[in-house]
C-alpha cells in the first residue's frame, strides 16, 4: 500500500529488524527526507542495536526515536507536517488503539492485556509533546530505494548488537513450537485441554502470555499454535518445554488458563505429524 506522501512534510521512514525472532539479536533504524525546499541531505537519524528484543518492539522503537528527534531538531521553516512512513502494520493499525488501550489500564475493549505498554506509552508521550502534527503512514514492501535502504540499516543495526539493552524486553529461553506460522488467540470455551507450552511474556504487571502448541491425546497431533493469559502465580508453575493439562475460561476474546489441572506426558508425536 502506498503512503499518501506530502512534498512539503519531513518524511521519516523506520524499520525494525530481529534475528531468530523473538530474543535475537534485533535492531532499528529511521531515515528523514527533506523537502526540497530546505536543501538538506537525506539524513540517517536512527540506528539501535541490541542484543535481545523482538520484531514488532523494534518497529515501535524505531517510530519512538523518530519521534523524539523530530522534538529535539524542529521546527523547520515552513514545515507544519511530519510523516513516519512504517512496513509495520502492527505500529499503524495500533497507534489509534493504543489511546484506549491506555486508559484502560493497557487492555483491551475486552480486558485483553496488551503487550510493549511501556513502547507504547513513550511513543503516545513523544507525539504529544513534539510540537508539530505527525502522521503515521503504512508503506509495504521494498520496491523503493529508501524503503530498501532503510531496511539494510535496520539489519545492520541488528548484526552489530550494541552494549544497549531492551530493558522492556521479557527474555528468557524459548522452545521451538512443533507447528509452523504465527501464534492465535485461543479459542476459550471453557474446556480442559493439554498444551505444550513454547514461550511466556509479560506484557503487563501481573499479567502473563503463554504461547503453547495444543496436542490432541485421541490423534497424538499438535493440532493448533495459540495463545492466553494467566496470573503470575500460575505462570511459575508452567514451564516451557513441558505439556500440561490446564482448564481455560469461555472468552474467546480474552482466553486465560485460570487451573492447572496437571502435567501431562503424552509423548511426542512422530516427526512431521501434526493434524
Amino acid at each position: 500500500m502506498l503512503a499518501p506522501l506530502d512534498p512539503r512534510a519531513i518524511q521519516i521512514y523506520t524499520d525494525g529488524s530481529c534475528y531468530k525472532n523473538p530474543g535475537g539479536m534485533s535492531g532499528a533504524a529511521a531515515i528523514a527526507i527533506f523537502p526540497d525546499y530546505l536543501g538538506f541531505p537525506t539524513e540517517q537519524i536512527v540506528e539501535f542495536g541490541c542484543a535481545e528484543s523482538n520484531n514488532n518492539r523494534m518497529e515501535l522503537f524505531a517510530c519512538i526515536r523518530a519521534v523524539e528527534w523530530v522534538r529535539k531538531n524542529g521546527p523547520w521553516p515552513a514545515v507544519e507536517r511530519v510523516q513516519i512512513i512504517s512496513d509495520s502494520r502492527y505500529v499503524v493499525d495500533n497507534l489509534g488503539r493504543a489511546i484506549f488501550w491506555k486508559k484502560q489500564g493497557w487492555r483491551n475493549v475486552h480486558g485483553e492485556p496488551k503487550q510493549n505498554s511501556d513502547l507504547w506509552n513513550r511513543l503516545l508521550s513523544a507525539r504529544a509533546k513534539s510540537g508539530i502534527r505527525i502522521d503515521f503512514c503504512q508503506q509495504r514492501g521494498k520496491r523503493a530505494q529508501i524503503l530498501k535502504d532503510v531496511d539494510k540499516a535496520a539489519k545492520k543495526a541488528a548484526k552489530r548488537g550494541g552494549l544497549k539493552g531492551d530493558i522492556g524486553f521479557k527474555g528468557g529461553k524459548v522452545f521451538r513450537s512443533h507447528l509452523k506460522g504465527t501464534a492465535t488467540r485461543f479459542p476459550a470455551a471453557g474446556q480442559a485441554a493439554v498444551i505444550f507450552i513454547y514461550r511466556k511474556g509479560s506484557p503487563i504487571k501481573r499479567e502473563n502470555q503463554i504461547r503453547f502448541d495444543l496436542y490432541n491425546e485421541t490423534t497424538k497431533t499438535y493440532v493448533g499454535k495459540h495463545f492466553a493469559y494467566t496470573t503470575d502465580s500460575l505462570t511459575f508453575d508452567l514451564h516451557r518445554g513441558h505439556w500440561y493439562r490446564v482448564q481455560f475460561n469461555s472468552n474467546v476474546n480474552n482466553p486465560r488458563i485460570y487451573a492447572l489441572l496437571g502435567e501431562a506426558s503424552p509423548g511426542k508425536p512422530p516427526a512431521g505429524i501434526v493434524a
